[in-house]
Protein backbone atom coordinates (compact mmCIF):
# COMPACT_ATOMS: atom_id res chain seq x y z
CA UNK A 1 0.00 0.00 0.00
CA UNK A 2 0.86 3.71 -0.62
CA UNK A 3 3.00 5.68 2.06
CA UNK A 4 1.29 9.09 2.57
CA UNK A 5 3.08 12.00 3.60
CA UNK A 6 0.25 15.22 4.37
CA UNK A 7 1.69 18.93 5.64
CA UNK A 8 -1.02 21.21 6.70
CA UNK A 9 0.54 24.74 6.15
CA UNK A 10 -0.94 26.48 8.90
CA UNK A 11 1.92 29.13 9.82
CA UNK A 12 1.55 32.57 11.02
CA UNK A 13 -1.96 33.54 10.85
CA UNK A 14 -2.16 35.22 14.42
CA UNK A 15 -4.60 32.22 15.80
CA UNK A 16 -3.88 29.04 17.79
CA UNK A 17 -2.96 25.91 15.85
CA UNK A 18 -6.18 24.57 15.35
CA UNK A 19 -8.39 21.56 13.53
CA UNK A 20 -8.79 21.13 9.87
CA UNK A 21 -12.17 19.09 9.01
CA UNK A 22 -11.23 18.19 5.55
CA UNK A 23 -7.42 16.71 6.14
CA UNK A 24 -9.43 14.82 9.31
CA UNK A 25 -11.90 13.29 6.40
CA UNK A 26 -9.34 12.32 4.21
CA UNK A 27 -7.26 10.93 6.46
CA UNK A 28 -9.92 8.48 7.95
CA UNK A 29 -10.72 8.12 3.86
CA UNK A 30 -6.63 6.99 3.29
CA UNK A 31 -6.89 5.09 6.05
CA UNK A 32 -9.48 2.77 5.39
CA UNK A 33 -8.05 1.51 2.69
CA UNK A 34 -5.01 0.46 4.72
CA UNK A 35 -2.84 3.43 3.16
CA UNK A 36 0.57 4.32 5.72
CA UNK A 37 -0.20 8.17 6.65
CA UNK A 38 1.96 10.28 8.14
CA UNK A 39 1.45 13.69 9.24
CA UNK A 40 2.55 17.08 9.97
CA UNK A 41 1.00 20.69 10.86
CA UNK A 42 3.39 23.21 10.19
CA UNK A 43 2.37 26.42 12.45
CA UNK A 44 5.78 27.37 13.18
CA UNK A 45 8.38 28.27 10.25
CA UNK A 46 10.69 25.35 10.50
CA UNK A 47 14.12 24.62 8.51
CA UNK A 48 12.92 23.50 5.31
CA UNK A 49 15.88 21.27 5.29
CA UNK A 50 15.36 19.65 8.65
CA UNK A 51 11.47 19.13 7.22
CA UNK A 52 12.55 17.45 4.18
CA UNK A 53 15.16 15.04 6.33
CA UNK A 54 11.56 14.31 8.51
CA UNK A 55 9.68 13.73 5.74
CA UNK A 56 11.92 11.41 3.77
CA UNK A 57 13.15 9.69 6.38
CA UNK A 58 9.70 8.50 6.09
CA UNK A 59 10.42 6.92 3.19
CA UNK A 60 7.31 8.10 1.35
CA UNK A 61 5.31 7.21 -2.38
CA UNK A 62 3.93 10.65 -2.60
CA UNK A 63 3.99 14.00 -0.57
CA UNK A 64 1.06 16.56 -0.60
CA UNK A 65 1.11 19.59 0.84
CA UNK A 66 -2.36 21.43 2.29
CA UNK A 67 -2.84 25.33 2.01
CA UNK A 68 -5.15 28.00 1.85
CA UNK A 69 -4.28 31.57 -0.35
CA UNK A 70 -2.68 33.07 2.45
CA UNK A 71 0.07 30.26 2.89
CA UNK A 72 0.70 30.69 -0.50
CA UNK A 73 4.50 32.15 0.39
CA UNK A 74 5.44 29.07 2.16
CA UNK A 75 4.90 26.21 -0.20
CA UNK A 76 7.84 27.02 -2.57
CA UNK A 77 10.77 27.21 0.32
CA UNK A 78 9.07 23.70 1.64
CA UNK A 79 8.64 22.05 -1.87
CA UNK A 80 11.76 22.84 -2.99
CA UNK A 81 14.13 21.81 -0.04
CA UNK A 82 12.26 18.32 -0.76
CA UNK A 83 12.51 18.55 -4.80
CA UNK A 84 16.40 18.84 -3.81
CA UNK A 85 16.76 15.76 -2.11
CA UNK A 86 14.27 13.71 -4.09
CA UNK A 87 12.58 13.77 -6.71
CA UNK A 88 9.44 11.62 -4.92
CA UNK A 89 6.01 12.88 -6.10
CA UNK A 90 4.41 16.21 -5.04
CA UNK A 91 1.01 17.34 -4.90
CA UNK A 92 -0.91 20.14 -3.45
CA UNK A 93 -4.46 20.32 -2.57
CA UNK A 94 -6.75 22.63 -0.36
CA UNK A 95 -8.84 25.91 -0.70
CA UNK A 96 -5.60 27.14 -2.72
CA UNK A 97 -5.15 24.38 -4.88
CA UNK A 98 -8.61 24.37 -5.93
CA UNK A 99 -9.33 27.92 -6.43
CA UNK A 100 -6.20 28.60 -8.49
CA UNK A 101 -4.63 25.66 -9.54
CA UNK A 102 -2.19 27.39 -12.06
CA UNK A 103 -0.85 29.53 -9.29
CA UNK A 104 0.06 26.36 -7.24
CA UNK A 105 1.49 24.68 -10.63
CA UNK A 106 4.22 27.63 -10.51
CA UNK A 107 6.01 26.12 -8.07
CA UNK A 108 8.02 23.78 -10.27
CA UNK A 109 8.54 20.79 -7.84
CA UNK A 110 5.19 20.52 -6.91
CA UNK A 111 3.73 17.87 -10.21
CA UNK A 112 0.22 17.79 -9.22
CA UNK A 113 -2.62 19.72 -7.84
CA UNK A 114 -5.89 18.15 -6.56
CA UNK A 115 -8.98 20.17 -7.24
CA UNK A 116 -12.16 19.96 -4.86
CA UNK A 117 -12.83 17.29 -2.03
CA UNK A 118 -10.40 14.86 -1.80
CA UNK A 119 -11.63 11.66 -0.90
CA UNK A 120 -12.55 10.11 -3.65
CA UNK A 121 -9.96 11.65 -6.35
CA UNK A 122 -6.81 11.03 -3.79
CA UNK A 123 -8.19 7.59 -3.32
CA UNK A 124 -8.30 7.09 -6.98
CA UNK A 125 -4.51 8.43 -7.52
CA UNK A 126 -3.09 6.44 -4.60
CA UNK A 127 -4.70 3.18 -6.29
CA UNK A 128 -2.88 4.38 -9.12
CA UNK A 129 0.30 4.25 -7.57
CA UNK A 130 -0.08 0.95 -5.94
CA UNK A 131 -0.83 -0.05 -9.50
CA UNK A 132 2.26 0.84 -11.06
CA UNK A 133 0.16 3.07 -13.58
CA UNK A 134 0.51 6.47 -14.85
CA UNK A 135 -1.37 9.44 -12.70
CA UNK A 136 -1.93 11.75 -15.49
CA UNK A 137 -5.57 10.90 -16.56
CA UNK A 138 -7.07 11.15 -12.59
CA UNK A 139 -9.90 12.46 -12.72
CA UNK A 140 -10.08 15.90 -10.27
CA UNK A 141 -5.65 16.52 -10.63
CA UNK A 142 -4.17 18.75 -13.20
CA UNK A 143 -0.45 17.81 -13.60
CA UNK A 144 2.83 18.92 -15.07
CA UNK A 145 3.76 16.55 -17.88
CA UNK A 146 7.36 15.55 -18.64
CA UNK A 147 6.85 18.26 -22.03
CA UNK A 148 6.16 21.09 -19.02
CA UNK A 149 2.73 21.25 -20.14
CA UNK A 150 -0.79 21.47 -18.08
CA UNK A 151 -2.69 18.04 -18.24
CA UNK A 152 -6.22 19.14 -16.83
CA UNK A 153 -8.52 16.66 -16.17
CA UNK A 154 -12.36 16.83 -15.41
CA UNK A 155 -13.45 17.16 -11.57
CA UNK A 156 -15.64 14.53 -11.13
CA UNK A 157 -19.09 14.99 -9.36
CA UNK A 158 -20.02 15.37 -6.22
CA UNK A 159 -21.51 12.54 -3.80
CA UNK A 160 -24.76 14.21 -2.36
CA UNK A 161 -24.31 11.66 0.16
CA UNK A 162 -21.79 12.43 3.33
CA UNK A 163 -22.75 9.32 5.08
CA UNK A 164 -20.91 7.05 2.60
CA UNK A 165 -17.40 8.60 4.26
CA UNK A 166 -15.58 7.32 7.18
CA UNK A 167 -15.94 9.47 10.62
CA UNK A 168 -13.25 11.95 10.13
CA UNK A 169 -10.11 10.94 12.41
CA UNK A 170 -8.64 13.97 14.18
CA UNK A 171 -5.99 11.69 15.50
CA UNK A 172 -3.28 13.25 13.18
CA UNK A 173 -3.34 16.13 14.74
CA UNK A 174 -2.41 17.04 18.81
CA UNK A 175 -6.12 17.10 19.74
CA UNK A 176 -5.68 17.40 23.47
CA UNK A 177 -3.48 20.38 23.11
CA UNK A 178 -5.54 22.03 20.89
CA UNK A 179 -8.65 21.58 22.70
CA UNK A 180 -6.85 22.39 26.24
CA UNK A 181 -6.10 26.10 24.59
CA UNK A 182 -9.61 26.65 23.96
CA UNK A 183 -10.91 24.96 27.68
CA UNK A 184 -12.21 21.76 26.58
CA UNK A 185 -14.09 23.19 23.95
CA UNK A 186 -13.68 20.86 20.55
CA UNK A 187 -14.07 22.02 16.96
CA UNK A 188 -16.47 19.87 14.83
CA UNK A 189 -18.07 19.84 11.28
CA UNK A 190 -21.04 17.83 10.28
CA UNK A 191 -22.23 19.42 7.13
CA UNK A 192 -20.83 21.12 3.66
CA UNK A 193 -20.66 23.53 1.48
CA UNK A 194 -22.65 27.27 1.80
CA UNK A 195 -25.85 28.47 -0.35
CA UNK A 196 -24.85 31.91 -0.90
CA UNK A 197 -22.45 34.02 -3.07
CA UNK A 198 -20.93 36.90 -0.56
CA UNK A 199 -18.63 38.43 -3.62
CA UNK A 200 -16.06 38.12 -1.30
CA UNK A 201 -15.77 34.59 -0.37
CA UNK A 202 -14.10 31.59 -2.07
CA UNK A 203 -17.55 29.48 -1.47
CA UNK A 204 -18.88 30.44 -4.96
CA UNK A 205 -15.83 29.99 -6.43
CA UNK A 206 -15.38 26.08 -4.69
CA UNK A 207 -19.20 25.36 -6.14
CA UNK A 208 -18.07 26.27 -9.66
CA UNK A 209 -15.25 23.82 -9.68
CA UNK A 210 -17.70 21.16 -9.78
CA UNK A 211 -20.23 19.80 -12.21
CA UNK A 212 -22.99 18.93 -10.22
CA UNK A 213 -23.16 22.72 -8.30
CA UNK A 214 -26.28 22.03 -6.70
CA UNK A 215 -24.96 19.51 -4.59
CA UNK A 216 -22.63 22.09 -3.61
CA UNK A 217 -24.48 22.08 0.14
CA UNK A 218 -24.96 19.11 1.68
CA UNK A 219 -26.76 17.82 5.11
CA UNK A 220 -25.80 14.20 6.12
CA UNK A 221 -28.72 12.16 7.88
CA UNK A 222 -28.92 13.63 11.56
CA UNK A 223 -28.24 9.87 12.59
CA UNK A 224 -24.60 10.28 10.52
CA UNK A 225 -24.13 13.72 12.29
CA UNK A 226 -24.71 12.79 16.04
CA UNK A 227 -22.25 9.25 15.11
CA UNK A 228 -19.64 12.09 14.02
CA UNK A 229 -19.96 13.75 17.56
CA UNK A 230 -20.03 10.80 19.59
CA UNK A 231 -17.35 9.02 17.41
CA UNK A 232 -15.38 12.33 18.40
CA UNK A 233 -16.04 12.08 22.22
CA UNK A 234 -15.65 8.76 22.27
CA UNK A 235 -12.05 9.16 21.36
CA UNK A 236 -10.58 12.15 22.78
CA UNK A 237 -11.51 12.98 26.53
CA UNK A 238 -12.31 16.43 28.63
CA UNK A 239 -14.33 17.80 25.71
CA UNK A 240 -16.35 20.07 27.38
CA UNK A 241 -17.97 21.86 24.55
CA UNK A 242 -18.49 22.16 20.48
CA UNK A 243 -17.53 24.55 18.39
CA UNK A 244 -18.98 24.13 15.15
CA UNK A 245 -17.16 25.17 11.89
CA UNK A 246 -19.87 24.48 9.59
CA UNK A 247 -21.05 27.65 7.42
CA UNK A 248 -24.62 27.43 8.14
CA UNK A 249 -25.27 24.66 10.43
CA UNK A 250 -28.85 25.94 10.44
CA UNK A 251 -29.57 26.00 6.45
CA UNK A 252 -31.61 23.44 6.01
CA UNK A 253 -34.58 23.94 8.99
CA UNK A 254 -36.08 20.64 9.33
CA UNK A 255 -32.64 19.18 9.29
CA UNK A 256 -31.69 21.37 11.67
CA UNK A 257 -34.31 21.24 14.58
CA UNK A 258 -34.75 17.17 13.76
CA UNK A 259 -30.35 17.80 14.64
CA UNK A 260 -31.13 19.44 17.79
CA UNK A 261 -33.28 17.87 19.32
CA UNK A 262 -31.36 14.64 18.95
CA UNK A 263 -28.39 16.54 20.13
CA UNK A 264 -29.75 17.94 23.28
CA UNK A 265 -31.49 14.11 23.95
CA UNK A 266 -27.98 12.13 23.17
CA UNK A 267 -25.23 15.04 23.45
CA UNK A 268 -26.06 17.77 25.99
CA UNK A 269 -22.75 19.30 25.68
CA UNK A 270 -22.93 23.30 25.27
CA UNK A 271 -22.08 24.44 21.97
CA UNK A 272 -21.19 27.38 19.23
CA UNK A 273 -22.29 27.36 15.59
CA UNK A 274 -22.37 29.99 12.89
CA UNK A 275 -25.59 31.51 11.25
CA UNK A 276 -27.01 34.66 8.98
CA UNK A 277 -29.44 37.11 9.97
CA UNK A 278 -32.29 35.70 7.47
CA UNK A 279 -32.05 32.08 9.04
CA UNK A 280 -32.58 33.78 12.62
CA UNK A 281 -36.19 32.64 12.99
CA UNK A 282 -37.92 32.16 16.60
CA UNK A 283 -38.54 28.68 16.03
CA UNK A 284 -34.88 28.70 15.34
CA UNK A 285 -33.49 30.83 18.12
CA UNK A 286 -35.80 28.35 20.47
CA UNK A 287 -34.56 25.02 19.26
CA UNK A 288 -30.55 26.69 19.43
CA UNK A 289 -31.35 27.44 22.95
CA UNK A 290 -33.00 23.76 23.96
CA UNK A 291 -29.98 22.35 22.26
CA UNK A 292 -27.07 24.33 24.52
CA UNK A 293 -26.23 26.59 22.31
CA UNK A 294 -24.34 29.28 24.27
CA UNK A 295 -22.71 31.30 21.48
CA UNK A 296 -23.88 32.37 17.81
CA UNK A 297 -21.18 33.79 15.07
CA UNK A 298 -23.10 36.64 12.58
CA UNK A 299 -20.97 38.08 9.19
CA UNK A 300 -22.08 41.63 9.86
CA UNK A 301 -19.15 42.27 7.44
CA UNK A 302 -20.09 46.21 7.22
CA UNK A 303 -21.96 48.36 8.74
CA UNK A 304 -23.02 50.73 5.68
CA UNK A 305 -26.01 48.79 3.73
CA UNK A 306 -25.55 50.76 0.28
CA UNK A 307 -21.56 48.32 0.72
CA UNK A 308 -23.26 45.04 1.71
CA UNK A 309 -25.71 44.92 -0.91
CA UNK A 310 -24.07 45.99 -3.88
CA UNK A 311 -20.45 45.23 -3.48
CA UNK A 312 -20.68 42.25 -0.98
CA UNK A 313 -24.15 40.37 -2.41
CA UNK A 314 -25.18 40.48 1.21
CA UNK A 315 -28.75 42.17 1.46
CA UNK A 316 -30.30 42.57 4.76
CA UNK A 317 -30.61 45.93 6.47
CA UNK A 318 -29.17 47.32 9.82
CA UNK A 319 -32.47 46.96 11.49
CA UNK A 320 -32.42 43.41 10.10
CA UNK A 321 -29.12 42.64 12.16
CA UNK A 322 -30.83 44.85 14.79
CA UNK A 323 -33.22 42.52 15.20
CA UNK A 324 -31.36 39.72 14.65
CA UNK A 325 -28.90 40.36 17.56
CA UNK A 326 -32.44 41.17 19.67
CA UNK A 327 -33.72 38.42 19.13
CA UNK A 328 -30.98 35.93 20.36
CA UNK A 329 -30.35 38.45 23.48
CA UNK A 330 -34.01 37.29 24.07
CA UNK A 331 -33.52 33.86 24.51
CA UNK A 332 -30.11 34.17 26.41
CA UNK A 333 -27.64 33.29 23.41
CA UNK A 334 -24.80 35.15 23.10
CA UNK A 335 -23.98 36.89 20.14
CA UNK A 336 -20.44 37.53 18.12
CA UNK A 337 -19.99 39.80 15.55
CA UNK A 338 -18.10 38.75 12.24
CA UNK A 339 -16.58 42.13 10.49
CA UNK A 340 -14.21 42.98 7.48
CA UNK A 341 -12.54 46.36 7.24
CA UNK A 342 -10.37 47.74 3.67
CA UNK A 343 -12.70 46.76 0.82
CA UNK A 344 -12.45 48.18 -1.95
CA UNK A 345 -13.51 51.87 -2.26
CA UNK A 346 -14.06 51.49 1.47
CA UNK A 347 -13.55 55.27 2.49
CA UNK A 348 -12.96 55.90 6.40
CA UNK A 349 -16.50 57.04 7.07
CA UNK A 350 -18.38 54.05 5.71
CA UNK A 351 -15.16 52.04 7.90
CA UNK A 352 -16.74 53.72 11.38
CA UNK A 353 -19.87 52.73 10.23
CA UNK A 354 -18.77 49.00 11.29
CA UNK A 355 -17.89 50.24 14.46
CA UNK A 356 -21.40 52.23 14.76
CA UNK A 357 -23.32 48.74 14.06
CA UNK A 358 -21.34 46.92 16.33
CA UNK A 359 -22.00 49.78 18.93
CA UNK A 360 -26.02 49.69 18.88
CA UNK A 361 -26.15 45.27 18.18
CA UNK A 362 -23.67 45.48 21.36
CA UNK A 363 -22.21 41.81 20.94
CA UNK A 364 -20.29 40.00 23.35
CA UNK A 365 -17.91 39.02 21.09
CA UNK A 366 -16.84 39.78 18.03
CA UNK A 367 -13.66 39.78 15.59
CA UNK A 368 -12.25 42.13 12.91
CA UNK A 369 -10.06 41.12 9.72
CA UNK A 370 -8.72 42.94 6.69
CA UNK A 371 -10.84 42.15 3.30
CA UNK A 372 -8.79 39.69 1.48
CA UNK A 373 -9.01 39.32 -2.23
CA UNK A 374 -9.09 35.65 -2.88
CA UNK A 375 -8.76 34.41 -6.86
CA UNK A 376 -11.18 33.50 -8.51
CA UNK A 377 -14.10 35.70 -6.44
CA UNK A 378 -16.10 38.48 -7.95
CA UNK A 379 -14.13 40.91 -5.71
CA UNK A 380 -10.60 39.86 -6.72
CA UNK A 381 -11.72 40.30 -10.12
CA UNK A 382 -12.89 43.87 -9.60
CA UNK A 383 -9.93 44.47 -7.71
CA UNK A 384 -7.98 43.21 -10.42
CA UNK A 385 -9.62 45.58 -12.77
CA UNK A 386 -9.58 48.55 -10.89
CA UNK A 387 -5.49 48.16 -10.28
CA UNK A 388 -6.39 47.47 -6.34
CA UNK A 389 -4.58 44.41 -5.91
CA UNK A 390 -0.76 44.75 -4.15
CA UNK A 391 2.04 43.02 -3.91
CA UNK A 392 2.23 43.40 -0.82
CA UNK A 393 -0.34 40.84 -0.24
CA UNK A 394 1.68 38.09 -1.13
CA UNK A 395 3.70 38.65 1.94
CA UNK A 396 0.32 38.42 4.32
CA UNK A 397 0.21 35.04 6.63
CA UNK A 398 -3.56 35.76 7.78
CA UNK A 399 -6.50 38.56 8.20
CA UNK A 400 -4.69 40.37 10.81
CA UNK A 401 -1.33 42.37 9.70
CA UNK A 402 -2.31 44.97 7.44
CA UNK A 403 -4.97 45.85 4.46
CA UNK A 404 -4.09 43.95 1.49
CA UNK A 405 -5.19 45.34 -1.48
CA UNK A 406 -4.13 49.41 -2.48
CA UNK A 407 -6.93 51.44 -0.66
CA UNK A 408 -8.17 54.56 -2.74
CA UNK A 409 -10.32 55.78 -0.81
CA UNK A 410 -8.51 56.27 2.17
CA UNK A 411 -4.98 56.07 3.79
CA UNK A 412 -3.88 52.83 5.39
CA UNK A 413 -3.32 54.45 8.61
CA UNK A 414 -7.00 55.39 8.07
CA UNK A 415 -8.26 52.25 7.91
CA UNK A 416 -5.26 50.73 10.61
CA UNK A 417 -7.01 53.01 12.85
CA UNK A 418 -10.30 51.62 12.67
CA UNK A 419 -9.37 48.58 12.91
CA UNK A 420 -7.87 49.12 16.08
CA UNK A 421 -10.81 50.83 17.40
CA UNK A 422 -13.19 48.35 16.61
CA UNK A 423 -11.52 45.69 18.26
CA UNK A 424 -10.85 47.32 20.96
CA UNK A 425 -14.15 47.60 21.12
CA UNK A 426 -14.93 44.65 21.18
CA UNK A 427 -12.52 43.09 23.52
CA UNK A 428 -13.79 45.14 26.24
CA UNK A 429 -17.30 44.03 25.36
CA UNK A 430 -15.81 40.40 25.58
CA UNK A 431 -13.50 41.53 29.07
CA UNK A 432 -16.85 42.70 30.51
CA UNK A 433 -19.69 40.65 29.35
CA UNK A 434 -20.09 38.49 32.25
CA UNK A 435 -20.26 41.29 34.83
CA UNK A 436 -23.41 41.03 36.87
CA UNK A 437 -23.51 45.01 37.74
CA UNK A 438 -22.70 48.03 34.93
CA UNK A 439 -21.31 45.75 32.34
CA UNK A 440 -22.00 48.04 29.69
CA UNK A 441 -21.08 51.07 31.50
CA UNK A 442 -17.81 49.23 32.72
CA UNK A 443 -17.32 48.51 29.49
CA UNK A 444 -17.71 51.75 27.72
CA UNK A 445 -15.50 53.27 30.14
CA UNK A 446 -12.37 51.03 29.84
CA UNK A 447 -13.08 51.80 25.66
CA UNK A 448 -12.18 55.60 26.17
CA UNK A 449 -9.51 55.19 28.88
CA UNK A 450 -7.63 52.61 26.33
CA UNK A 451 -9.17 54.46 23.07
CA UNK A 452 -6.37 56.82 24.21
CA UNK A 453 -3.73 54.15 22.23
CA UNK A 454 -5.89 51.50 20.86
CA UNK A 455 -3.15 50.04 18.64
CA UNK A 456 -1.01 48.90 21.45
CA UNK A 457 -4.14 47.74 23.55
CA UNK A 458 -4.97 45.61 20.60
CA UNK A 459 -1.69 43.98 19.65
CA UNK A 460 -1.98 42.19 23.23
CA UNK A 461 -4.77 40.45 21.49
CA UNK A 462 -3.50 39.97 18.23
CA UNK A 463 -0.09 38.20 18.66
CA UNK A 464 0.63 34.50 19.59
CA UNK A 465 0.96 35.56 23.44
CA UNK A 466 0.64 34.10 26.80
CA UNK A 467 -1.60 36.79 27.84
CA UNK A 468 -3.67 35.96 24.67
CA UNK A 469 -3.55 32.91 25.57
CA UNK A 470 -4.89 32.81 28.82
CA UNK A 471 -8.37 35.35 28.23
CA UNK A 472 -8.94 33.22 25.50
CA UNK A 473 -9.14 30.54 27.88
CA UNK A 474 -10.87 32.49 30.40
CA UNK A 475 -13.81 33.34 27.52
CA UNK A 476 -14.01 29.85 26.83
CA UNK A 477 -14.43 28.85 30.14
CA UNK A 478 -17.29 31.72 30.96
CA UNK A 479 -19.06 30.17 27.94
CA UNK A 480 -19.13 26.94 30.14
CA UNK A 481 -19.85 28.38 33.11
CA UNK A 482 -23.11 30.34 31.62
CA UNK A 483 -23.91 27.01 29.99
CA UNK A 484 -24.26 25.29 33.47
CA UNK A 485 -26.07 27.95 35.04
CA UNK A 486 -29.00 27.60 32.69
CA UNK A 487 -29.20 24.23 32.67
CA UNK A 488 -29.43 24.90 36.55
CA UNK A 489 -32.03 26.51 35.95
CA UNK A 490 -33.98 24.74 34.11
Amino acid sequence: MARVYLIYLDINTGYFPGLHHGLASLSAAIRQKDHVLAFHHLFNEESPEVLSDMVLKFNPDIVGFSLTTNQRKYLGEYSKAIYRQSKVLQVAGGVHASIDPMDVLNVDSIQGVCIGEGEQTFLNLLKKLDAGESVLDTPGFWWRTQEDMIKQNPVPVLDPDLSKLPYPDYSIFNVNEINEASSGWMTMMVTRGCPHNCSYCCNHVLRSVYPNKKDYVRVPPVEYAIGIIKNNLSCYSGVKGISFDDDLLVWHKEWFKEFADRYRREVSLPFICNVRVEYLTEDICSALKKAGCTLVGIGVESGNEWLRKYLLNRRVSNDQIVKAFQLLRHFGIQRLSFNILGFPFETKELMEETLSLNKRIRPEMGGVFYFFPYPGTQLHSICKEFGLLSKSSEELSGYLEHPAINLTHCKINDCKKVYYKLRLYLSCRKATKNLRFASSFISIWIYSLFNIYPSFFVNLFTKRSRFKYMLRKIAYKKLLRQHAGTREKD
